[in-house]
């Protein structure tokens, strides 16, 4: 007789493996304790791009400094705070995107030239496929939150494709990490 449930899902008796407290404490991000990562992208100052982005888990710090937890992962995971009508940059990455408004509605535009749109509502989420340009804003009267997971366990700012008009803006010049772009 065939069991009704896929037989990987049964569940044996067993123990944890043994973790430290100073090793439980370097797997906690507390937000109120984040510092943001002002050199994370070319446009992150720009008064048409400005957004704020903390790293809450990058593997071995690669997203972005600082990032608390370090430990080894198949992701990064960060929280940018928006102001309403800021987007930023239009770009691809190699990897997928997840992203998940937490205090207001977004707007996540994709496509050449921005040609689509959805609006994603409070804790609903996307997941943007690699190689897909987007760019996305806050649509709410307040600044506001957004959980973004890159789905890479490698440098997360890495191959990336930029729409040719932020191209022109931020990276002809050779734009480098930490350094504000020229023009």
């Amino acid at each position: 007789m065939p069991l009704p449930f896929d037989a990987r899902h049964l569940r044996r008796p067993g123990h944890s493996v043994p973790v430290s407290p100073a090793d439980m404490a370097g797997r906690v991000a507390q937000f109120a304790d984040l510092q943001p990562d002002m050199g994370a992208f070319p446009d992150i100052k720009d008064s048409r791009h400005a957004r704020t982005v903390w790293y809450l888990l990058s593997p071995e710090g690669l997203a972005g400094e600082p990032s608390p937890i370090r430990a080894p992962h198949g992701f990064h995971m960060a929280v940018m705070r928006m102001p309403k009508g800021m987007r930023p940059s239009t770009h691809a990455h190699p990897y997928n995107e997840v992203f998940m408004p937490l205090d207001a509605r977004f707007r996540f535009y994709y496509g050449d030239d921005e040609a689509h749109s959805v609006e994603v509502g409070r804790y609903g989420v996307i997941s943007v496929p690699g190689g897909v340009m987007r760019t996305f804003e806050n649509l709410d009267d307040h600044d506001a939150h957004v959980l973004v997971i890159f789905d890479t366990p490698g440098d997360p700012h890495t191959d990336m494709l930029i729409s040719p008009r932020d191209y022109e803006n931020f990276y002809k010049d050779g734009w480098v990490p930490g350094v504000e772009a020229s023009g």
